[in-house]
C-alpha cells in the first residue's frame, strides 16, 4: 500500500504540518480579529439600539400623557366656555323678551288680556242665560 510507504511517510506528515499550521496562523491572524471586530461592533449597536428603544418607549409614554392631559383641559375649558357662553345667551335672550314685552307688546297685551276677560264673561253670562231659559 503506498499510504505506509516508510519512504514518504515522513513527506505527507512535514507537509500536512506546515499546511495547516499555515492555516492555523492565517486564521488566528487575519480572520478571527476581523471576525471578532464584526461581533463586537454587532453586539454595540445592539445594545445601542436597545437604549434607543428604551429611550423611544419613555419619551412615547410622556408624550401620550401631555396629550392626554392636554386633551382633558381642552376639553374643560370648552365646557366652561359653553356654559358661560349659553349663561350669558339666556340672560341677553330674557332681558330683550322683556324688553320686548314691556315696550312693544304692551298694548297688544292689553288688548288681549281684555278681550279673554270679555269672553270669560260673556260665556258667564251666556251660561246664567241658559241656565235660566231652561
Amino acid at each position: 500500500m503506498p499510504q505506509f510507504d516508510k519512504i514518504t511517510f515522513f513527506n505527507q506528515i512535514f507537509w500536512l504540518f506546515v499546511f495547516f499550521s499555515g492555516y492555523y496562523l492565517l486564521l488566528l491572524k487575519v480572520f478571527l480579529p476581523k471576525i471578532s471586530s464584526v461581533v463586537k461592533a454587532r453586539s454595540k449597536k445592539l445594545k445601542q439600539g436597545t437604549r434607543g428603544l428604551i429611550s423611544y418607549k419613555n419619551e412615547q409614554e410622556l408624550v401620550s400623557v401631555i396629550f392626554n392631559d392636554s386633551i382633558e383641559k381642552t376639553a374643560i375649558l370648552v365646557k366652561k366656555t359653553i356654559n358661560d357662553e349659553t349663561f350669558k345667551a339666556d340672560s341677553i335672550l330674557n332681558f330683550w323678551c322683556s324688553e320686548l314685552n314691556k315696550n312693544d307688546f304692551s298694548k297688544s297685551n292689553i288688548f288681549i288680556e281684555n278681550f279673554l276677560y270679555n269672553q270669560i264673561v260673556f260665556s258667564k253670562k251666556n251660561k246664567k242665560n241658559l241656565d235660566i231659559s231652561s
